[in-house]
């Protein structure tokens, strides 16, 4: 069995382990949860980056032009005819 000085050795190196863990294993998890956020807010900044601008005087317009979209109806021919 375990003598008193044993037990008391033992919770003071667990004890002083614990205190130098701490720090070192919440830095880690910061870093990598900043990276993390970092990643994240990239990836969203490059998909902003495909909107054309457009400016008139102190406006500035923001869109993205999508080729899937229809122009809608056909071309038609107009001749001007003149009934003299």
């Amino acid at each position: 069995m375990y003598t008193l000085f044993q037990v008391i050795l033992y919770a003071i190196l667990l004890y002083f382990l614990f205190i130098t863990l701490i720090p070192i294993l919440a830095r880690f998890f910061f870093k990598r949860w900043i990276h993390k956020v970092q990643k994240d807010l990239h990836k969203q900044s490059t998909k902003t980056e495909n909107y054309t601008k457009y400016h008139e005087g102190n406006t500035e317009v923001s869109y993205k032009k999508d080729k899937n979209i229809d122009p809608g109806g056909e071309y038609v021919d107009f001749e001007e005819f003149n009934n003299d």
